[in-house]
């Protein structure tokens, strides 16, 4: 083996150390992303439960509710000869 060929396999080896740095540095990264989405959507979704509740415990929710349920009947009963 001559100096070149030591320089060039030094070089590739190099180079394979570095992408594998790359790479374990990109899954660490990617490992605090997945808890700070689920962080996020469960906020999310405990903040849509909330107004959900506050809309369905509203006072005139059921009665417009009732309404809208009974005109759709009424108007499917309308329709049948």
């Amino acid at each position: 083996m001559n100096a070149t060929t030591t320089d060039k396999s030094l070089a590739i080896s190099r180079r394979w150390q570095l992408a594998a740095v790359k790479i374990k540095a990109w899954q660490l990264a990617e490992r605090g992303m997945a808890t700070a989405e689920y962080a996020v959507g469960i906020l999310a979704a405990v903040a849509l439960a909330l107004v959900l509740l506050k809309v369905f415990n509203a006072d005139g929710f059921l009665t417009t509710i009732t309404k809208l349920i009974s005109g759709i009947f009424t108007k499917l009963i309308d329709w049948i000869p």
